[in-house]
């Protein structure tokens, strides 16, 4: 996988991830599962972010890119996460008119709705967190080899 298709990847899930969290910060009800989803949202959102500029800055040969491409496969961690998030905003979206905005306001999410998105979350931020340790491991490594040989 190009290092482009794993950045259109992560761009949506940094848009649909903001959706969520502005939708937890909007709302007025549940207030432990919402500051619950804002910091594990949040968190992922920073990991993401990260993820992303490795990528951009990343050449296509790296062998860390090819082993993260495999986060963004179909079927996998990135695009199993981005499902999750659909689904939930498509609970979220408001009706017309006056119902739109008293609706904007309610937490519509049940608890296992709540419970899946934290599941998925916390996979996906053990999954990104792996791959940035392997990218700090490589860039050690390749830094560790260059005074040696030095």
């Amino acid at each position: 996988m190009d290092p482009l298709s794993i950045t259109v990847s992560v761009l949506t899930l940094l848009q649909l991830t903001e959706k969520i969290i502005k939708y937890a910060r909007q709302t007025k009800d549940s207030p432990k599962e919402r500051t619950r989803v804002l910091q594990e949202a949040s968190g992922l959102f920073g990991l993401l972010v990260t993820l992303k500029s490795l990528v951009d800055d990343c050449d296509p040969q790296d062998p860390w890119l090819q082993a993260t491409s495999r986060l963004a496969t179909s079927h996998g961690p990135l695009d199993q996460y981005r499902s999750a998030l659909e689904k939930l905003i498509g609970k979220i979206m408001p009706g017309d008119g006056l119902r739109k905005i008293g609706q904007a306001l309610v937490w519509k999410f049940t608890k296992e709705d709540i419970s899946d998105l934290l599941s998925q979350i916390e996979r996906v931020k053990s999954l990104v967190d792996i791959a940035l340790g392997m990218d700090d491991m490589l860039v050690s490594k390749s830094h560790l080899c260059f005074f040696v040989t030095y």
